[in-house]
């Protein structure tokens, strides 16, 4: 049982290493910006971004509508493997507000 148990740990610290060479991990940026509507710009890279546009407001219905539209967003780039690595808030001003959050999924 021992020797099992000292087999397996020696497996895993060699494959602790090749994480390592595997490189760079993928990153998404999104952006969003919320005012009447949430309109939310997705970055996998130069020239390969996305547009998604849902409504926003302040009664039951469209606070419910905004809720599905980030969680439609966010599920998708968490089927993709991607998990939230940091959120960046700006300014905001009394009629809108920024934020920028950065997925990583490891490759």
């Amino acid at each position: 049982m021992r020797n099992l148990l000292f087999l397996s740990l020696c497996l895993w610290a060699l494959a602790q290493p090749l994480r390592a060479v595997a490189g760079p991990p993928d990153i998404v940026v999104v952006r969003i910006y919320e005012g009447a509507n949430v309109t939310a710009i997705i970055t996998r890279g130069a020239g390969k971004s996305e547009k998604v546009e849902f409504p926003a407001g302040v009664s039951a219905k469209n606070l419910t509508r905004t809720s599905e539209g980030y969680y439609t967003l966010f599920e998708k780039l968490y089927q993709e493997g991607y998990t939230l690595q940091s959120t960046m808030p700006t300014a905001d001003s009394p009629n809108a507000s920024f934020l920028t959050l950065l997925f990583v999924r490891s490759k």
